[in-house]
């Protein structure tokens, strides 16, 4: 591995001790934490959400973030790079604070989705976070401190459901919002007195435009699949969405071919690993989000209604079944880690797709009790642990060194429109067979939630035939992800 030289700020900041340079880590790991935190503490609300609002499209509640964030992470991350990440942390850190409350007092459907899409602009600050991080600290400690914030938003997705539920059971839906809204508040503060801005600052250009673009066509695309069940597959509506949606992302194509800094190298794409490799990513989160909004709807599900499935649990118990998931992950992926330096990243992430096939065809035919969706369950966690360690690899050792941001730029985005497309299509997927309205909650049949995880499989399988044509290619030995020179992956 490549020493990379230290950037203008590493060099010219001033010595900070071993004592406070983790204090200071530990509040830059406190406020990205908003980021898993928006998921964990909000899916289990999935089922309240709905009923209170009376609304069949709760899957736009997940959509709506990950859209914005997608389209608003290459802008911030820019924005930081010209007036510098503190100040740009702070910022990303007020707009979540406002969403949250917004979620918290909406008082229709559509100004919560308004308040759930300011949350997911805030939270473009991960991007700022790794880049702070190398500018302010010690050389020597940027690796370790880069795993700890992986292990530290890893760990959320244990504690999350834990809190999350907790908070909703005794306070709502509402509650999660509040909870979220002093969470930022608190350690967004913290971080504005006692954590110092970095002296770095180089001149970018913004992509302003395409990020306009390739939001409004993922929009409409989705909106068009969210609405089928409604208006019909094959109604003049629902394909003028679809086939609009597509027209917009095929513009976005074309117009990214013309800015000096796009938010796409389109160059890029035309190397078959680098390729691949995004599409992996795609597939691995879209069976990660679909996942986390299918089983708090799953087991929440009161069996008494007769639709053959359903634990009737409370928002709390449902960290039974997702807690064993976080923590396999969190097992998984240092395993994995070894494992790419042993044997190479392409391998592991077949092992990582397959698990996640093998765990979603496990809850497709088995989820009559308890022990049976656990160990659905424990695949998944393997298989999500293994891929997401191996993926940052893989785009590493797929591009030039000196393309490795914008590389990393898009793998982020490759992700975050699996997570857009995985929500909104597993909506739709779930409510083929029919929806049936009990009281203001919509609640989906049996064959439904069948129908969805058969498909989990099969995009999880579609991961593991990227990581195989993969091994077909020449990848390097690969990098430790937790290397100085991954400042610029987020």
């Amino acid at each position: 591995m490549h020493n990379m030289p230290l950037s203008p700020g590493e060099a010219e900041r001033a010595p900070l001790s071993r004592g406070r340079s983790f204090v200071l880590l530990a509040l830059i790991i406190l406020l990205v934490e908003v980021i898993p935190l928006a998921y964990n503490f909000v899916t289990p609300a999935l089922p309240e959400i709905a009923k209170h609002f009376g609304t069949a499209n709760v899957g736009w509640v997940i959509t709506i973030v990950t859209l914005v964030l997608a389209a608003s992470t290459p802008l911030v991350g820019k924005l930081g790079d010209i007036y510098g990440k503190k100040r740009m942390m702070l910022v990303s850190a007020a707009v979540f604070g406002a969403g949250s409350l917004l979620g918290a007092l909406a008082p229709n459907f559509e100004l919560f989705l308004v308040g759930r899409g300011l949350q997911g602009a805030g939270m473009a600050i991960l991007v700022l976070a790794y880049g702070l991080i190398r500018d302010i600290l010690p050389p020597s400690i940027i690796p370790v401190a880069v795993g700890f914030v992986a292990t530290g938003m890893g760990a959320s997705t244990i504690l999350g459901p834990v809190i999350g539920g907790y908070l909703i059971d005794h306070f709502g839906y509402t509650g999660v919002f509040w909870a979220q809204l002093l969470h930022v508040a608190v350690v967004g503060i913290a971080v504005a007195i006692f954590v110092p801005e970095t002296t770095l600052r180089t001149r970018s250009r913004l992509d302003v435009l395409g990020a306009a673009i390739l939001g409004l066509g993922a929009f409409v695309l989705l909106f068009g699949i969210g609405k089928a069940t409604t208006w019909g597959y094959t109604a003049p509506q629902t394909l003028l969405c679809v086939g609009g949606g597509l027209a917009i992302l095929a513009g976005w194509l074309l117009y990214e071919r013309t800015p000096k800094e796009p938010l796409i190298d389109l160059q890029m794409l035309k190397r078959g690993p680098v390729a691949k490799t995004l599409a992996a990513s795609g597939f691995v989160q879209f069976v990660l989000v679909s996942h986390s909004m299918l089983i708090p709807m799953f087991v929440m599900t009161d069996p008494d209604l007769g639709l053959g499935y359903g634990f009737g649990v409370t928002a709390l118990a449902v960290a039974i079944y997702t807690v064993p998931t976080g923590v396999v992950s969190m097992i998984a992926g240092p395993v994995g880690g070894y494992f790419t330096r042993r044997i190479g990243p392409a391998p592991v992430l077949v092992f990582g797709g397959a698990s996640l096939a093998l765990g979603s065809f496990l809850l497709a035919i088995l989820h009559d009790s308890t022990v049976q969706m656990m160990f659905g369950q424990l695949v998944i966690g393997l298989g999500l642990g293994s891929a997401s360690a191996t993926l940052p690899n893989l785009i590493m050792r797929t591009v030039p060194a000196e393309t490795q941001g914008i590389a990393g730029g898009m793998l982020n985005l490759s992700g975050s429109l699996g997570s857009a497309i995985g929500s909104q299509v597993m909506i739709a997927i779930v409510a083929i067979p029919g929806v049936v309205l009990v009281g203001r909650a919509a609640q989906y049949s049996e064959r439904g939630f069948v129908y969805a995880f058969f498909t989990l499989a099969v995009a999880g399988l579609l991961a593991s035939v990227m990581g195989l044509l993969l091994t077909r290619n020449k990848i390097e030995r690969p990098v430790d992800v937790a290397s100085p020179k991954t400042e610029m992956v987020a």
